[in-house]
């Protein structure tokens, strides 16, 4: 008995240190845009509608910014479908009220950058556009903003050897 014990541990030992690294991808968009006198900036956890004429500076270097204001931001969305990433149409939900929305609905759409290259046997693929959408809050009027945005991707490693 003792020895099938010792050959079943001896065997899922084995199996452990026989499996390799996993690495898990990344999938990541954010944008930002001017409406009038207020900045609109979401990505794939959140929205909010801030209150200033401030430049937003270039996307590719503000996910910090981005991250740092959506948590500032005294009233944001939740994403209603998140999962979908940069889609034709995107619904938010104020989180304390559920009834207050934004709808964003793709207008048109144009690729600015988009840059692919090889990191330790993962693709990474980040790809900058300038998309129009409809923006539609509550009962307001819709209004189209144009909107600068990022979506980044990055693979695993899909059974290439890494660095």
């Amino acid at each position: 008995m003792r020895i099938r014990i010792i050959a079943s541990l001896c065997a899922g030992l084995g199996l452990i240190a026989a499996s390799g690294s996993a690495s898990a991808g990344i999938w990541s968009w954010r944008c930002q845009g001017q409406l009038g006198e207020q900045q609109v900036i979401f990505n794939r956890d959140s929205m909010a509608v801030i209150d200033s004429k401030k430049p937003l500076g270039d996307i590719r270097k503000s996910e910090r910014k981005t991250e740092a204001l959506l948590q500032d931001a005294a009233v944001t969305y939740d994403p209603n479908n998140g999962n979908e990433g940069l889609a034709k149409e995107i619904e938010f939900t104020r989180r304390s009220e559920e009834k207050h929305k934004i709808v964003l609905t793709e207008q048109s759409s144009r690729t600015i950058s988009s840059q692919h290259r090889v990191i330790c046997g993962r693709d990474e693929d980040t790809d900058i556009s300038r998309k129009v959408y409809r923006f539609q809050r509550d009962s307001e009027p819709a209004r189209d903003i144009t909107m600068q945005c990022l979506h980044y991707q990055l693979s695993t490693s899909g059974g290439r050897k890494g660095c």
